[in-house]
């Protein structure tokens, strides 16, 4: 595990009472920091999207051969490491574009289910940014668990900016997934470097986590501090998906418009689409508040 240890560990507080009544979703997320929604996702609709992902990895040759691809078991000696600070291998950058260019892929964040809780949290016409990310996460790589933070540093724009995080699959215990520092959106704005080593944090964080269930949705306010666990687990590669969601009146950065890691832009990631898909650039009809 990286940076600090995880002293205390609740389980998520299950907010599946709460989808009809959004003062109790608004109380709920302005005390925890997030929303928890066990089974909330049809579970066909979860794993189409990880087959889908997975079988791109097949064909890079990532995953393990003779077996079934929908396990994602990762070939022996092979590692996808994608980092911030150092460079990442073409054939890597290629594997990650193709997952980007999925039409799945990008539809996913929009799903009914997902769009309905957000616009009953927020009680406003809402954008979805473009920038979708899907974490891949390769066993025993611990130096590649995402460290505590929170991803108004990253994200920018309004700090009403919320995470919908869904995993691809079950997620137990060893696979890891995301925990999330209860109540730590109430402390405001901190300094990003003080939350990743730890020093704003200390054994009384009360951390909620609990394994993933595929169609559990955890969404998450953009000052709420969360972590990665480490994927302890032999062979399996954990997937996951991360979508930002706001009100369209609230400030955008520009940055979140734009492809994750900007490998690739728009026209290339279209390519393939049809030409009149309504889902290419759908931003552009909205009257955003963009800031550069």
């Amino acid at each position: 595990m990286t940076s600090s240890a995880m002293q205390k560990i609740c389980d998520f507080v299950d907010c599946s009472g709460a989808t009809q009544d959004p003062d109790q979703l608004r109380y709920l997320a302005a005390q925890n920091g997030y929303l928890y929604f066990p089974g909330l996702l049809p579970v066909e609709d979860v794993l189409a999207v990880r087959r889908a992902i997975l079988h791109i990895a097949d064909r890079h040759s990532l995953l393990r051969a003779g077996l079934d691809v929908d396990e994602g078991i990762r070939k022996e000696g092979v590692y996808i490491d994608l980092e911030y600070d150092k460079p990442t291998p073409p054939a890597l950058q290629r594997f990650y574009n193709e997952i980007l260019s999925l039409r799945l892929f990008n539809a996913f964040p929009h799903h009914p289910m997902v769009m309905g809780l957000i616009e009953s949290l927020l009680g406003e016409p809402i954008f979805v940014h473009p920038r979708h990310i899907c974490h891949i996460l390769f066993p025993g790589r611990f130096e590649h668990t995402t460290e505590p933070h929170q991803d108004f540093h990253p994200v920018g724009g309004t700090p009403n900016t919320w995470t919908v995080w869904i995993s691809l699959g079950d997620c137990d215990s060893d696979l890891g997934g995301v925990a999330v520092a209860c109540g730590s959106n109430r402390r405001g704005y901190l300094d990003n470097a003080r939350v990743i080593s730890g020093e704003l944090l200390d054994n009384e964080t009360e951390w909620h986590w609990n394994p993933f269930s595929c169609g559990d949705v955890l969404i998450f306010n953009s000052l709420t501090i969360h972590r990665g666990r480490d994927n302890i687990t032999a062979d399996r590669i954990r997937l996951s998906t991360s979508a930002r969601y706001q009100t369209v009146r609230e400030p955008v950065d520009a940055a979140a418009l734009t492809p994750h890691w900007g490998w690739a832009d728009w026209v290339e990631l279209y390519a393939d689409w049809e030409e009149d898909d309504l889902l290419k650039y759908y931003w552009q009809s909205l009257e955003l508040n963009i800031r550069t």
